[in-house]
């Protein structure tokens, strides 16, 4: 057996090396026992630079290569871009207050996600863009998407979703946010809030750029006009909903935007996107919950044909009322639909000279006082005063239960 070497013949000296010939070697710069405070600064965890002692295994085992947002993060902020890390698949953010991140808060996200499947940044003044989302597919979207340049000018930067819609990127100049500013367009105006950026991975693609260069987010133009519809956008009174005052602001647009969803994942998308623009919006887990909650009521509802939001004013008929009045007697069935749309819960008078009123260019009074009566003894209108002639006085009537039904 060899003999140990004393601590004066180099002993600690070869103890030393063999220990350092341990460590591995990153871009041709020693990371000894006191370097992974700074080479875990630079982006690696302590796995991933030094090797075990006594293994053979070589350094470049550790050496991972950057992920989708650690690659990505420095090709935006050299732009002056703030992104964040971004759940593609989820469509939802991976940190909190993503909404105050500025260039050194994300350098160190890049960090810390740096296999984040996708990222995102803040529409608005801060990045100095504003998107119009087009959530329509294929050939529709495409002719969508042609009408969106020709109302605002070309875009310089044009993304593909994951989805199959598209992002037109112009210069922020004031935009706000606009869910579906036009109900009958899938087109949203993103002025502020997420807005997820290429290459992110979605559940079902990644996103593209389809025209232009990354580069060419410093140099968009501006809008060329602005259209009414978006200018006088319905969403405007969400801004200041604040929380208790859902229920009156928030859920009665949820409610007209059923109507227009393709399904109930884009309503709830749209509503999760509503969130976002008021002034406390609910935390994610919250509003993930209650959302989902309360978009699958209103879909229901829809799909039932029993919601009535953003339809306009309306008389609901039941279906006993077609089956009966209007089948056997289609006068006072006119007459009873008549009163409703313009009497609906309150008193009214019903003089003869309403015969004039009626369709077709008015009715013989024989005719209308018949089917009046027909109604007050079928107990579809109640007598709450009989007509006087000394005083005169109409004859003052009400809609009974059975009528308003």
């Amino acid at each position: 057996m060899r003999p140990r070497a004393p601590l004066g013949c180099g002993g600690i000296r070869d103890t030393h090396r063999r220990r350092s010939a341990a460590f591995s070697t990153i871009g041709g710069e020693s990371n000894g026992p006191h370097k992974g405070k700074a080479a875990r600064a630079r982006g690696g965890s302590r796995e991933g630079i030094f090797m075990r002692i006594g293994t053979k295994t070589h350094p470049e085992a550790f050496c991972k290569p950057p992920g989708l947002f650690a690659n990505a993060q420095p090709q935006y902020a050299a732009l002056n871009i703030a992104t964040f890390p971004f759940d593609g698949a989820t469509k939802r953010p991976m940190v909190s207050h993503y909404n105050r991140i500025g260039l050194p808060a994300s350098q160190q996200m890049a960090i810390r996600f740096p296999d984040a499947p996708g990222l995102a940044a803040v529409a608005g003044a801060r990045n100095r863009f504003t998107v119009v989302d087009i959530d329509e597919r294929g050939p529709a979207g495409e002719r969508l998407l042609a009408d969106v340049q020709r109302q605002f000018g070309n875009s310089r930067f044009v993304v593909r979703t994951g989805g199959g819609g598209f992002h037109a990127y112009y210069r922020h100049v004031g935009e706000a946010r606009k869910i579906r500013p036009d109900p009958r367009k899938p087109i949203d105006l993103i002025g502020g809030g997420p807005i997820v950026l290429p290459p992110t991975r979605g559940a079902r693609g990644s996103y593209e750029i389809i025209h232009g260069r990354l580069e060419d987010l410093v140099a968009l133009e501006p809008m060329r006009a602005k259209s009414e519809t978006v200018a006088d956008s319905a969403f405007d009174g969400l801004r200041s909903a604040r929380d208790g005052e859902r229920d009156k602001k928030f859920w009665p647009h949820v409610a007209r935007q059923a109507h227009h969803a393709r399904s109930l994942d884009e309503l709830i998308e749209i509503a999760r996107e509503m969130n976002e623009m008021m002034t406390e919006p609910w935390p994610d887990t919250e509003a993930h919950s209650e959302i989902v909650k309360r978009c699958k009521y209103w879909w229901d509802k829809t799909q039932k044909g029993e919601n009535w939001f953003g339809v306009g004013r309306h008389v609901r008929i039941d279906h006993a009322l077609v089956d009966d009045l209007m089948m056997g007697d289609p006068d006072a069935f006119t007459l009873l639909m008549f009163v409703r749309r313009h009497h609906w819960g309150r008193d009214f008078c019903l003089a003869n000279e309403a015969c004039n009123l009626m369709p077709g260019g008015g009715w013989r009074r024989q005719r209308f006082t018949a089917a009046r009566s027909r109604l007050i003894e079928g107990g579809y209108f109640i007598v709450v005063k009989p007509a006087t002639f000394r005083p005169p006085s109409p004859m003052l009537l009400r809609l009974s239960n059975n009528g308003q039904q």
